[in-house]
């Protein structure tokens, strides 16, 4: 087996090296080294520039034998100033946002959100979350649009679908709280390539806090009464409104009213109720520009809260009292099958669990330990806490490494597994067909896991910076059906949540990732006793059927079943499909019968 089809011949560390590697015994490569060098600072601050860091990396590490000697072959220079970039990188202020869907629910201190053309919520700020209750990948609840804005909220729906000629409205949205209405402004935000459109909806309210009473009181002398009075002009906007808000005549008002006017130098009401907002919108500007945390789409998140201090999230879809099926991510988009085919799964009494492995979501992570060891701990758990019976398994890509490990360990915790997308253990030629950036990555964090480190973070930061788009277009442009699936923007909320999901704690869940993919587990292939169906899009770049059948000859209990028209983001593309399968999975094992295999999909 060469190391170039990603296998670890010995242990992976618990850890990243954080420091900068084995000694490097290697000379300068000018021509390369040079250009590794200063394109790994321009990609600290240059999106382009992450391209060519690893157009470099791919032509040094094509002049160096795939070795355990590899990283010895780095010459001391360039590791240095590899390191110190990490050090320039380490001391950067998060970068401004410029993804247009985050922009869209930036500097604005009340609820904002952006909807898919079918209305489910891409992005929200935290007041969205908190006020609206919208969750990213959900449908924004219809309670919380006034009814008296209903008729106008679908009509830019439809214009969103281009089934009407509306682009901007004024909404009034109902809170949680059942309090006041709000004002919103909506608009349709349309993506570079021709299609449906996103809509808009921020708020035009701003709150009045404790703070803004205390700087209109310091900035313009007003007195204790006069701020009051200011506060429930600025909320109701209407003279007679204060007065009975306050208990007071009409005349109290309008004379308060009038002083007001006169120490904030406001020659109307108008320019008043400007200076108001001002001052209201400076005083919670710590709050604006803030898109929501990862949460789970389905509002249905659990946690199992371990002794050893370990937590272990997952959510769910189907039937609540079904039989359990594990879903176990990995690093493509995917975190959960559509919600659409929730009534396939209940129907079939199935309740798929989907786990948050280490380091996802609200999974902790354990970097004590190795990414496998971390993985099987927190499965292990979930299985002996939450599903405490045998059952059947699905892995996305690596997610099924630690279901493959358990399984030779432990049969009897698995009924069948289910293997959807390419991981290297299940055929090592592929890696070779991997995108250049996975190529590279996967090569170098077996020789310097903090190189890896160093890029993941690079990345993370464009990620911040131009959103998911600027990850998308560097692993997708060259798959076609994988790339549309991307600019489908009624797909945008799934692969959205997809990518928080992952980065929810940080880059490092992704270099530990990468770790996980180069464990030594290829014997537990030979010696597994369970079923494993392999499902293999045909459209994901790697796809190659003559090397796959190779798994079957290698074991008996392994089938492999080509997906067409699927890549890598096969759950969005073939979903009753698999959906199907999983059924079809489930029936078969029952009564503990053989599981039944077609020969495609």
């Amino acid at each position: 087996m060469h190391r170039d089809e990603g296998r670890s011949k010995h242990a992976v560390k618990a850890g990243m090296d954080h420091e900068e590697g084995p000694v490097a015994s290697g000379m300068i490569d000018p021509d390369v080294d040079l250009d590794i060098i200063s394109n790994t600072y321009r990609a600290i601050v240059d999106q382009e520039a992450f391209d060519a860091m690893i157009d470099s990396w791919q032509a040094k590490l094509g002049r160096i034998p795939d070795d355990e000697k590899a990283s010895k072959q780095l010459s001391r220079a360039l590791l240095a100033q590899l390191a110190l970039a990490r050090t320039t990188l380490d001391g950067l202020d998060i970068p401004a946002e410029n993804d247009p869907l985050a922009r869209a629910v930036q500097d604005v201190p009340g609820p904002a959100l952006v909807l898919s053309p079918e209305g489910r919520v891409v992005v929200t700020n935290t007041e969205g979350a908190s006020v609206l209750g919208a969750r990213q990948g959900s449908f924004l609840d219809l309670d919380r649009i006034d009814p008296r804005s209903l008729e106008t909220f679908r009509t830019m729906m439809r214009a969103a679908n281009k089934r009407a000629n509306r682009s901007q409205a004024i909404l009034r949205m109902s809170p949680l709280n059942d309090g006041d209405a709000i004002l919103a402004e909506s608009w349709l935000l349309t993506p570079k390539i021709e299609g449906a459109a996103f809509v808009v909806i921020r708020s035009l309210e701003i709150e009045w806090t404790d703070r803004a009473s205390e700087m209109l009181a310091q900035a313009f002398g007003l007195s204790a009464a006069e701020v009051e009075i200011a506060r429930i002009f600025f909320r109701v906007r209407d003279v007679a409104a204060t007065a009975a808000a306050r208990n007071v005549s009409l005349l109290t008002v309008r004379t308060q009213l009038k002083s007001i006017m006169a120490k904030t130098e406001a020659p109307s009401q108008v320019e008043l109720m400007r200076i108001l907002a001002m001052t209201a919108g400076r005083a919670i500007q710590d709050r604006q520009g803030k898109t929501d945390t990862w949460r789970d789409p389905l509002g249905r998140e659990e946690v199992l809260n371990l002794a050893d201090g370990r937590s272990v999230a997952w959510t769910w879809l189907g039937d609540p009292n079904g039989r359990p099926v594990i879903l176990c991510r990995g690093l493509p988009m995917c975190y959960l099958l559509p919600p659409d085919s929730e009534g396939q799964l209940r129907d079939a009494g199935i309740k798929l669990l989907a786990l948050s492995r280490p380091g996802f979501g609200n999974s902790s992570q354990h970097p004590n330990l190795s990414p496998l060891e971390d993985n099987l701990a927190a499965l292990r758990g979930f299985l002996d806490h939450v599903v405490k019976a045998p059952c059947i398994a699905i892995g996305l890509s690596n997610g099924v490494l630690p279901l493959l490990a358990e399984a030779s360990l432990r049969p009897d915790r698995f009924h069948a597994l289910i293997a959807i997308g390419y991981t290297g253990v299940l055929d090592r030629s592929g890696i070779r067909r991997l995108q250049p950036t996975q190529q590279a990555m996967m090569r170098l964090v077996g020789m310097l896991p903090w190189l890896v480190d160093l890029m993941a973070k690079q990345a993370h930061r464009m990620i911040q910076t131009y959103g998911v788009d600027w990850y998308i277009e560097r692993a997708y442009r060259t798959r076609p059906l994988d790339y549309a699936t991307c600019k489908d923007p009624n797909l945008a909320p799934f692969i959205r949540n997809a990518c928080s999901h992952l980065l929810a704690q940080g880059h490092q869940t992704f270099v530990r990732e990468l770790l996980l993919a180069r464990s030594d587990i290829d014997p537990a292939i030979d010696t597994l006793s369970v079923p494993l169906t392999w499902v293999a899009p045909k459209e994901d770049g790697v796809f190659d059927e003559t090397s796959f059948r190779r798994i079957e000859r290698k074991n008996p209990r392994i089938r492999l079943q080509p997906l067409e028209k699927a890549g890598e983001l096969a759950l969005y593309q073939q979903t009753l499909r698999i959906v199907d399968l999983i059924v079809d999975t489930a029936k078969s094992t029952t009564f503990g019968g053989d599981q039944t295999f077609r020969p495609s999909l």
